[in-house]
């Protein structure tokens, strides 16, 4: 069993992840915010000079996104790896990312301390019959692997931690923190909703997350007092992505006005109404950043949208019938709107980037411990 390390000087906090975007998108807020840390990126790095605006030092895995699994990123994480010093603490963040790293350790067996960020089971633990086979053929892995290799593990809801261990058998420290944080103060606020209300799907362009059905309800509710947009790009690394004959199709659905990536941050704002139909999140992002700002929010029911019952303007439905979903919008169309400023308070006093980043520092003090 891999001994504990416990430390008093200063040590580099690696940041490991398979997608630079992961470690830019709140992880460099966090960053900011643990002021008092020193942080290391190791990723494939497409933006190099963005990262280190962040992070001390960085690291370039290279790692090609498109295949489901790289064989050949594993090695490289492994040469990687091999170069950090013994005693290093690795902080990796998605499940993906953790399974690269849990076969590099295997390899290595260095008397290191790594943490483990489950930000949504994703693919794996889809209804997919091919998530199916390959988690059946995985499970010994995990089991023989996990508990070697990670000291600690944060989930971002407690239905993912109590799935996850019961499938590995997982059996050191758990803690929960709900999502990555946003930085509230970068955020352009919506103070008025438009003329012709505006309703937006947000994310990647999964079957998971429900792009399809939005497309089959923008086609149903076709109206001159209606927009429907799609905001988002196909994800090639994943089974459950649209293909790109699918999304030449949505361009040029008349339906629907297709964004692809936008700035979040700056554009939300412009939208009255998120819809959100994914299967599974740990902890929606997106939910929580059109709340905020002061969106409508309408989700189909999962365990990483359970924050949205203490929060006004919002509607959880609990199946994906066209028919249903229809009538809940027409009955939010009804409805006279404002923009919550309760919700705003809540965000900034619970789901903040300052405060995920005090759920991590008490993590790393714990090495001290």
């Amino acid at each position: 069993m891999l001994t504990i390390i416990r430390f008093k000087i200063k040590v580099m906090i690696n940041y490991i992840a398979h997608w630079e975007k992961i470690l830019l998108q709140s992880r460099s807020e966090i960053v900011i915010n643990l002021e008092n840390r020193e942080f290391k990126a190791i990723c494939p790095l497409e933006n190099k000079t963005i990262i280190e605006e962040y992070y001390m030092d960085s690291v370039d895995w290279k790692i090609d996104r498109t295949n489901f699994i790289d064989f050949s990123s594993i090695i490289n994480l492994t040469k990687i790896l091999k170069k950090e010093p013994l005693n290093s603490v690795f902080h990796i963040f998605t499940l993906k990312s953790g399974f690269y790293f849990m076969i590099s350790n295997m390899f290595l067996r260095k008397n290191c301390y790594n943490i483990l960020s489950i930000t949504g089971l994703g693919f794996l633990f889809s209804k997919s019959k091919r998530a199916f086979i390959i988690k059946i053929f995985l499970r010994p892995l995990f089991i023989y692997l996990i508990n070697d290799t990670f000291q600690v593990i944060i989930f971002q809801n407690s239905n993912d931690k109590l799935v996850f261990e019961k499938y590995t058998k997982y059996k050191n420290r758990s803690e929960i923190v709900p999502g990555s944080g946003i930085n509230v103060n970068q955020y352009k606020l919506k103070n008025t909703f438009n003329e012709k209300t505006k309703i937006i799907f947000a994310g990647r362009l999964l079957i998971d997350k429900g792009v399809k059905e939005f497309i089959k309800i923008a086609e149903s509710m076709n109206s001159s007092n209606l927009e429907f947009y799609l905001a988002g790009e196909i994800d090639k690394g994943n089974p459950k992505s649209i293909s790109e004959i699918e999304l030449e199709s949505i361009k040029n659905n008349t339906c629907i006005n297709y964004l692809g990536y936008i700035d979040i941050k700056n554009e939300l704002k412009n939208y009255d109404i998120l819809l959100s139909l994914s299967e599974h999140e740990g902890f929606s992002r997106i939910l929580l950043e059109a709340a905020y700002v002061g969106l409508f929010c309408v989700a189909y029911n999962n365990p990483g949208i359970n924050f949205l019952s203490e929060l006004e303007n919002t509607e959880i439905f609990f199946n994906k019938h066209k028919e249903d979903i229809i009538l809940k919008l027409n009955t939010i169309l009804k409805k006279e709107k404002f923009i919550s400023i309760k919700n705003r308070n809540i965000i900034e006093k619970k789901y903040s980037t300052g405060v995920v980043a005090s759920y991590f520092e008490k993590i790393y003090r714990s090495l001290n411990e």
